[in-house]
């Protein structure tokens, strides 16, 4: 298909809500301190089984709603309808004041520099951004390589306001973003995506910030894989960032991930803490299916405490945790309604990797 055909301004945009955070459990109507410490845990719980896209997690990109592609698409689904988010390979921020997009190659590389400047430290920042060939914007190559990133830990994810959505794409016959690896509170994790005859919009939110989005690719592939040290390390740091109960302190968190087929996954996940001096411990497991249609069930779930308070806390958190049990969702959601997962495969022990497909 001629690049040309990607530049026409896209249609009527469809929307797609902003995506939340995984579903935890509700806490009662008058929390006490053991409640609120169990909702703390069945959400950290669900989080670490797999519902959650890391790479995403470490970018901390916000999730644009995007334009139409070659033609209007389904509409999104909700972002509570899918376990996972694409926004963290979807989107993109730019550090670029205008309407229109950047005038020449050199701009948009800047650009997207200067829209990590507070996500990302690099060592070689020069390197980072290689476009080539074609008449901009309608370019053969778009390689952003995050390679040896380290992202800033004090930065805290920002839920961005609804784009307002604008004529102006770039379109690229062959994408790249690679970071083998990314660096993140110590901990390493390796993604790869790549797409071809992928178009970007331009998107501005109602705060001025500007935002290059993936809304539409003839086809695409996602990789990523990391250790289950790198996991546990990823999950521990963002719990003890996490806030919730003041006196709660999270002290470790043990993940065991294990294949049972390319889209079948079992998990289990013991989380201590510390109630003021006191400790607890609570082990989760649970089972996740992947079926033809691209839905994750969740199901075989368990809770049962150890320690002190342990056995006190999964009292609370039982009755919230079974209305997940058998609950099925698509296991990824994109942005624009017009992608799709196609095809998913997961493979667990020491290494996870998860390998998927999409396209419009």
């Amino acid at each position: 298909m001629p690049l040309s055909r990607w530049l026409r301004p896209p249609g009527r945009p469809a929307r797609a809500n902003l995506a939340d955070t995984p579903p935890t459990t509700e806490a009662p109507t008058s929390p006490t301190r053991r409640s609120m410490l169990g909702h703390s845990l069945a959400g950290a719980a669900l989080a670490v089984l797999g519902l959650t896209c890391p790479s995403a997690a470490a970018a901390g990109t916000p999730l644009p709603r995007v334009g139409g592609g070659r033609r209007p698409g389904p509409p999104a689904r909700q972002a509570d309808n899918a376990w996972m988010s694409a926004k963290g390979f979807c989107s993109f921020p730019l550090d670029w004041p205008r309407d229109e997009m950047p005038r020449t190659g050199g701009q948009l590389a800047a650009a997207l520099l200067g829209g990590w400047r507070d996500v990302f430290t690099f060592d070689n920042p020069d390197n980072v951004v290689d476009i080539a060939g074609g008449r901009y914007p309608a370019i053969d190559s778009l390689t952003i390589d995050l390679t040896g990133g380290v992202a800033n830990p004090d930065r805290k994810p920002v839920r961005a306001p609804d784009p307002v959505p604008t004529t102006h794409s770039l379109a690229v016959r062959h994408f790249t973003l690679v970071g083998e690896p990314l660096v993140s509170q110590k901990a390493k994790v390796n993604f790869k995506v790549t797409g071809t005859d992928v178009r970007f919009d331009l998107q501005r939110g109602k705060d001025g910030r500007a935002m290059l989005a993936l809304a539409d690719a003839k086809a695409g592939t996602l990789h990523f894989d990391a250790t289950l040290n790198d996991l546990e390390r990823l999950m521990l740091a963002a719990a003890q960032r996490g806030g919730g109960v003041q006196a709660v302190r999270v002290r470790a968190i043990d993940l065991d991930l294990e294949s049972l087929s390319e889209r079948s996954l079992a998990a289990d996940v013991h989380v201590s803490t510390l109630v003021g001096l006191v400790p607890a411990g609570v082990r989760f497991t649970a089972r996740v299916d992947i079926d033809e249609r691209m839905d994750a069930r969740v199901s075989h779930l368990t809770c049962d405490g150890d320690e002190v308070l342990g056995p006190l806390i999964v009292g609370f958190i039982r009755p919230g945790m079974a209305r997940y049990e058998g609950k099925s969702k698509p296991l990824l959601s994109f942005p624009a309604g017009n992608l799709k997962l196609r095809d998913v495969q997961v493979r667990a022990g020491d290494r996870v990797a998860l390998t998927a497909v999409f396209s419009a």
